[in-house]
């Protein structure tokens, strides 16, 4: 009977386990994608913004929250969306000083939760 035990412990202790990996995973390479889309938005030549590129992202963003809240604070994901809200409208309008004030404050909040959430000692200690 003990050997069942023993074995339905470790059994369940690799799922736990394995589950933990999967949503490092999936949060790395959900802000690494997320890091990579922003930083394409701005055009150099003029420094104007790609719209329709912002705007995919949105619906890529919103699509992959809806998994993200499974594993982050609802508050924080909700903070990035709005704030990507107003930056869409703030290229919409071509305020892009607005626009870049948004996208930085998008990209710190990104870097934080990845740094924050990450498997990493000092969030482990």
């Amino acid at each position: 009977m003990t050997k069942k035990k023993l074995t339905l412990a470790l059994v369940v202790l690799a799922i736990i386990l394995g589950l933990g990996i999967v949503e490092q995973v999936f949060i790395h390479k959900t802000f690494e994608e997320f890091s990579r889309r922003l930083e394409s938005f701005i055009v150099e030549e003029d420094e104007t913004y790609d719209y329709n590129a912002i705007v995919e992202t949105q619906k890529w963003w919103e699509k992959k929250v809806k998994y993200l809240e499974l594993f982050l604070p609802h508050v924080q994901l909700i903070d990035i969306t709005i704030t990507y809200g107003e930056l869409v409208g703030a290229v919409a309008a071509e305020d892009y000083d607005s626009a870049q004030a948004l996208l930085n404050r998008i990209q710190r909040t990104a870097e934080a939760f990845e740094n924050t959430y990450g498997v990493r000692i000092g969030n482990i200690i």
